[in-house]
């Protein structure tokens, strides 16, 4: 897979305009008939309401699950000679900025030091200080292993396979480059491997650190807090198609033994891989006092990257896993349901653009949809949002967990944030199944000193 920076990446005013064209052409191709049919629109109306209602209801679902639920404490062996041997995976490249601090709260870690070893993949290509600060943690310190990758292609998949080949312990912990360990972390997660042999995976939760840095990393960041906080770790509650998207994971050792390594050919691995586990019959448990600490993009031009790139895995995944997810015979019927929720509801987003027109429309055909009091319902719909960031950041604070006032109002800005993330799933949508265009991996740019008006308290 090709690799290549946010500042190698170009759009051209022809490209947007394509992209414009081809959204155009399916918009006034899906509306066209409401001008001949008038239950032809209140059936269009009546599906984006119901599509709409169930995202964001089973959000707000997820944050009233999540926040009331008592999190269960896992076990761990009362001599630290039981524990397993654990290595930590961090593939970098052009991270200098952020590695650094990665490694030292790896050192900080409350695990044994004869049982840690962190291996540290820097890319050869890389043009900053990377291979460098790799380097120098090895020779200062014998648990770091520094490894060189200098071979063709790449991705975030390719580089941790790398890694893993020199990796000797018995749970593997893969982070990206920019995620800093609580000191609790590593413990607690072996805990969970100690307690039951089904569960292949633990997913922490990844906890963002730069709200302040400017308004596209503050959105970035409560939305994260969202999702870590609220979905993901509500579909391990209910014992649903739990996930490990995002920065950290730990692994049993056999997971790779058994299904092999991640995929290099997809832009998601984690999704794809969290997807076998599932479909081998294993478990995957979520616990979010198992915290990293990451950074967000702070200007458009990476959070664009970043975003389109997951969004456009996540496209290749549910495409390719839907019809295993409906006839596996290792799901129960939760997981097969919130699979099959959760792979349609991702192929059905890039659809819901046609839902933008219509209250505009609804000024020349005032027509509602067939469900009753559907105007009521958009405007309690409105307040959901709101009400899950708020939920979620008020548990936070219960529980010890900073935010910034600037994060609590950005719980009243939110939905225009994720009205551009939906034109990021557009875009994805028409890359991959329209202009069926090679798959790119942009890496994620790090912040330096970004200077913001929204300075964090």
């Amino acid at each position: 897979m090709e690799v290549t920076t946010v500042q190698e990446q170009s759009s051209s005013r022809r490209a947007v305009l394509l992209y414009c064209l081809i959204t155009s052409i399916f918009v006034v191709g899906v509306l066209a008939p409401i001008y001949f049919s008038v239950p032809y629109l209140r059936v269009l109306k009546t599906a984006v309401l119901l599509v709409v209602v169930a995202q964001v209801g089973r959000l707000f679902v997820s944050a009233l699950v999540s926040i009331q639920a008592s999190h269960a404490t896992p076990s761990f062996p009362s001599d630290d000679d039981e524990l397993p041997t654990v290595s930590v995976v961090i593939p970098a490249y052009n991270e200098a900025s952020v590695l650094e601090g990665t490694i030292d709260a790896c050192r900080a870690v409350d695990y044994p030091e004869h049982k840690l070893e962190v291996i540290v993949c820097y890319e050869a290509d890389s043009t900053d200080e990377t291979a460098a600060i790799a380097r120098r943690a090895a020779a200062d310190d014998g648990r770091i292993v520094a490894v060189e990758r200098d071979e063709p292609g790449g991705g975030k998949a390719k580089a941790t396979n790398y890694a893993l080949t020199y990796a000797t312990g018995e749970i593997i912990a893969s982070i990206d480059a920019d995620h800093q360990f609580d000191p609790a972390a590593l413990r607690r997660a072996v805990g969970w491997f100690e307690a039951d042999d089904d569960i292949w995976c633990v997913k922490g939760r990844c906890y963002g650190r730069n709200p302040s840095d400017s308004l596209i990393s503050l959105h970035a960041t409560v939305e994260r807090h969202v999702t870590e906080r609220a979905d993901l770790v509500a579909r391990s509650l209910w014992n649903g198609f739990s996930i490990f998207g995002g920065g950290q994971a730990f692994f049993r050792r056999d997971v790779f033994e058994r299904l092999g390594m991640f995929d290099e050919s997809v832009l998601v691995e984690d999704i794809d891989m969290s997807t076998r586990i599932h479909l081998a019959g294993k478990e995957i448990v979520v616990d979010p006092s198992i915290i990293t600490f990451e950074e967000h993009p702070a200007t458009v031009a990476s959070w664009w990257s970043q975003r389109k790139r997951w969004a456009r895995g996540w496209l290749q995944v549910s495409s390719r896993y839907l019809a295993s997810v409906v006839t596996s015979p290792q799901l129960s019927w939760r997981k097969r349901l919130d699979g099959i929720y959760t792979f349609s509801n991702t192929l059905i987003l890039p659809f819901l653009v046609v839902g933008l027109p219509l209250p505009f429309i609804q000024l020349f055909l005032p027509v509602t949809s067939y469900v009753p009091y559907s105007q009521v319902i958009w405007t309690v719909l409105g307040a959901f949002p709101i009400l899950t960031v708020l939920a979620v950041l008020l548990r936070d604070r219960y529980e010890g967990l900073p935010h910034s006032r600037w994060e609590y109002a950005a719980a009243f800005t939110l939905g225009v944030y994720l009205i551009l993330n939906s034109v990021v799933y557009i875009v994805a949508f028409i890359d991959e199944y329209v202009l069926r265009k090679p798959a790119v991996y942009v890496t994620t740019s790090r912040n330096d000193d970004t200077v913001s008006p929204t300075n964090a308290d």
